[in-house]
């Protein structure tokens, strides 16, 4: 397998980062990727996810079980889930920052959402109680929406963040 490897990042009013996968061999491949996104938070048990409702995901915390989100995504304990065959735009709502965080995904069908909480809150680069002050959101394609990449192809995938004070309405 011979591929070319880029991520590009694009600062602004908005962040926009690429990871751009070049098949330069002769064989096709499938590969997984994942954009990690760690985000500063005021409070992970505060925060909420909007634009996963109704969607599949597997929870890494409870046996890979698929099941279904209910509403918006919240931080009750350790999550480490992926949300199958989403390609949506995302909202990060923090009221403890008074800040939304928009998410614009593209060329990603899945979404890893992760925090350790408090049981697994020491982790070798993260100090006691840190946990409840960040949020990983990670446009993806993971599993069974793996990418195949024939020879001479390329593939791109990216997010656009965008930072906004959040309105009344949207709490």
């Amino acid at each position: 397998m011979t591929t070319s490897l880029v991520c590009r990042a694009t600062f602004g009013a908005q962040l926009k980062v690429e990871l751009i996968v070049t098949n330069i061999g002769i064989s096709s491949f499938l590969f997984e990727e994942a954009l990690h996104a760690y985000f500063a938070v005021g409070d992970a048990e505060t925060l909420f996810v909007r634009g996963l409702d109704g969607t599949q995901f597997i929870d890494k915390t409870d046996r890979h079980i698929t099941k279904k989100q209910v509403g918006d995504v919240r931080i009750a304990s350790e999550t480490d889930s992926v949300y199958l065959n989403n390609a949506t735009d995302l909202e990060l709502l923090d009221p403890t920052l008074n800040r939304r965080l928009t998410m614009q995904k593209q060329n990603s069908l899945t979404t890893v959402v992760w925090n350790p909480g408090a049981v697994r809150r020491i982790l070798g680069d993260l100090g006691s109680g840190r946990w409840k002050h960040f949020l990983c959101i990670e446009p993806s394609n993971v599993g069974p929406y793996s990418v195949q990449l024939g020879s001479g192809q390329c593939h791109t995938s990216s997010m656009v963040l965008q930072a906004a004070p959040v309105s009344p309405l949207s709490r």
